[in-house]
């Protein structure tokens, strides 16, 4: 007896701390190096200048229950991104663990297996958006809350004691309460639950009708509220948000057309999330990844694998004696995996959205994430046999840890970006007056989504904690037409901040690759052959005289941008367009002699025109000269020497015929 109560416990112990290793190993390594990113920003913005009362305002129209979490997170975390960064770790691993002591309730001799089910689980590569924490934890918190509401109700059906069974049936209520309030489209999970209900009874060897029969009051109350909340939701709730309003996505699905639709995309993202999830995100990452990365991601994996093989390997005497016993639940984990992942999928087709593998649009798949565990497992363990099933159920976490760590990586990478820009401009520009557009755009795959990811930290960065002074857009094919017109208009951000843009008061900013300084337009001067055309377009519009350059520069934002980057050549290039802004020509030759004598340089040779400005306005015509053979690009110096003809009002006391002189003398 005592034998094999320590076999049990030992192989417990090394369930759970494998599942927090492949957890940490998945989603810790860079945890220190992630930062804020796209919705982040309104919510930090709201909480710095509105506080309590701005972040339930912010969510009333569609879940207002979000606001209060919001308020408490808030109120422990502040502005800090690592905070948030191991808060949605730690419910990670409270939503593995939830998973496991579910399918220990169900399948109490599958325990090897039951593991490796959770470990798919962690890894699922079809949700990548862990890094992006502040936003995404309400996901993550109201799926974890769900995956333990499911685990209290079997964990009724188990237990002897009256005290137990109603301790847990309530606990398993409020779960289900807290998660729906969190993120109504998770309501597919008393789907699972009927089912998880069901197939307990039916597995005891009860008939059909027996099964139903036992099944139906033990759900009976989760039916209730199911019922009582779908009525609240469409006749009672007024959402203000067209994402989710029910009358507005109900419209859809009128028509036969409609809801032959809603049928076939559910059945396409069933397939995407349960088996495309497993390799597409995996290639996405791969092809264009930096060998460092590769090394990284792969590294992470083959620990992982290894780890797993281990924990394998010592507890085989009980994988043998689960080989050896029937191969019945294994078919069960099929069959359940597949409605599991049907009926939780359904509900956000319904909802108008679908599955698709993008750094911005993956989270639509994690509410079956657990159904997809079960089908994938279920596949493994039944379908293959031996060397094949191992290899197999390697690959599949190896894609999965691999994905995750590139996923980090670009988010590692993006906040490096993000950082960067903002952190520039804000030596470029002491202050920003009110009333200024700010249009940003950042290289390649990091570029801007919403306006709200610049008024959103440079409203933190120069006016924090008070109202929106400083506006904002992203670059968009036709905000040409706005710029020429000097259009003014107004966006409503989630029902409740108004943010107002007035296209005559434009500021551009640009940083055109990861390895330029963030360029602030003042008319197309400066423009490099690496700028995108649509920045190109709207430089001409840009006004530096927004810049307030005698201004008394705010705090440093380090505790929301982190540390003060090195000051290298981006600082110095800054600098030297503040002071040529401020008609300082003796402050930009200087700072433009540190620069050089500090061997800093830049990475685009377009960098050095400001340089040659600070000499030659100050009268220093051989710097100028030898500044000018660092342009060395034959296409670089006939673009900029375009430009600079093409200016027709210079600022005083520039002298812009020194620079042609040097620059396009070969022209």
């Amino acid at each position: 007896m005592k034998s094999s109560h320590f076999t049990s416990l030992h192989e417990k112990w090394a369930s759970v701390s494998l599942i927090v290793l492949i957890t940490l190993i998945t989603y810790a390594p860079l945890l220190k190096q992630l930062g804020f990113y796209r919705d982040d920003w309104y919510l930090l913005w709201t909480y710095e200048s509105e506080g309590a009362q701005g972040l339930l305002k912010l969510f009333v129209g569609d879940r207002p229950f979000v606001g209060w979490i919001y308020i408490v997170d808030f109120s422990i975390l502040g502005s800090n991104p690592l905070g948030w960064h191991i808060y949605t770790l730690f419910i990670k691993i409270v939503s593995a663990f939830a998973l496991f002591w579910l399918l220990r309730e169900i399948w109490p001799n599958r325990k090897i297996m039951s593991t490796f089910i959770v470990l798919l689980f962690i890894v699922y590569p079809g949700f990548y958006q862990q890094p992006n924490a502040l936003t995404y934890k309400q996901l993550l918190l109201a799926y974890a809350a769900a995956l333990l509401s499911l685990a209290c109700t079997i964990h009724v059906l188990n237990s002897d004691r009256l005290s137990r069974k109603v301790l847990f049936s309530v606990l398993a209520l409020v779960l289900a309460v807290f998660y729906v309030f969190i993120y109504e489209a998770l309501i597919g999970i008393e789907a699972v639950r009927l089912l998880l209900i069901w197939f307990y009874f039916y597995r005891q060897n009860s008939t059909w009708k027996e099964s139903i029969r036992l099944t139906a009051p033990r759900f009976l109350p989760y039916l209730i509220f199911a019922l009582l909340f779908i009525f609240w939701r469409i006749l009672i709730f007024q959402s203000t948000r067209k994402a989710t309003n029910v009358d507005v996505v109900v419209q859809g699905y009128t028509s036969l057309h409609g809801l032959i639709r809603l049928l076939v995309e559910t059945l396409k993202d069933v397939i995407e999330s349960s088996v495309l999830a497993w390799g597409v995100p995996y290639y996405q990452f791969t092809v264009s990844a930096k060998y460092r990365d590769v090394a990284l991601a792969f590294g992470l994996a083959i620990l992982a694998v290894a780890l797993s093989a281990s924990y394998y390997s010592i507890l085989q005497r009980q994988a043998k004696a689960e080989h050896d016993a029937s191969e019945e639940s294994r078919v069960d984990w099929l069959v359940l995996g597949a409605a599991i992942v049907f009926v939780t999928t359904l509900p956000i087709v319904a909802a108008g959205r679908n599955a698709l593998f993008g750094i911005q649009w993956d989270r639509y798949t994690y509410q079956s994430s657990f159904g997809v565990a079960l089908l994938t497992g279920g596949f493994v363990f039944y379908a293959l046999r031996d060397r094949l099933r191992w290899i197999v159920l390697t690959l599949l976490l190896a894609s999965g840890v691999a994905t995750q760590a590139f996923s980090a990586m670009y988010y590692r990478d993006f906040w490096e970006v993000e950082r960067a820009a903002w952190w520039q401009l804000y030596w470029r520009a002491p202050q920003i007056a009110d009333g200024t557009t700010v249009i940003a755009s950042l290289p390649g795959s990091y570029q801007l989504a919403e306006e709200y990811e610049i008024w959103g930290p440079l409203n933190l960065l120069y006016h924090r904690g008070e109202s929106l002074k400083i506006s904002a857009q992203v670059p968009y094919q036709q905000i040409v037409i706005n710029l020429a017109r000097g259009l003014q208009e107004e966006r409503l951000v989630r029902g409740t901040v108004t943010v107002k843009r007035n296209y005559e008061r434009a500021l551009v900013v640009s940083m055109p690759s990861e390895a330029s300084c963030l360029r602030v337009y003042n008319g197309s001067l400066g423009l490099s052959l690496t700028e995108s055309p649509i920045v190109a377009l709207m430089a001409p519009y840009s006004q530096t005289s927004l810049i307030q350059t005698d201004a008394t520069s705010p705090a440093p934002p380090n505790q929301i941008l982190g540390n003060e980057p090195p000051h290298r050549w981006c600082f110095y290039y800054q600098k030297i367009n503040l002071a040529l802004q401020a008609g300082n020509w003796a402050g930009a030759a200087r700072l433009a002699d540190e620069s050089i004598s500090k061997d800093f340089r830049p990475e685009e040779t377009a960098e050095w025109l400001p340089v040659l400005f600070a000499y030659a306005n100050n009268g220093q015509e051989k710097q100028v000269k030898q500044t000018s053979k660092f342009i060395n690009d034959k296409y670089t110096r006939i673009y900029l020497c375009d430009q600079l003809r093409s200016v027709t009002d210079w600022p005083q006391g520039y002298m812009p015929e020194l620079v042609i002189e040097n620059l396009c003398v070969a022209q």
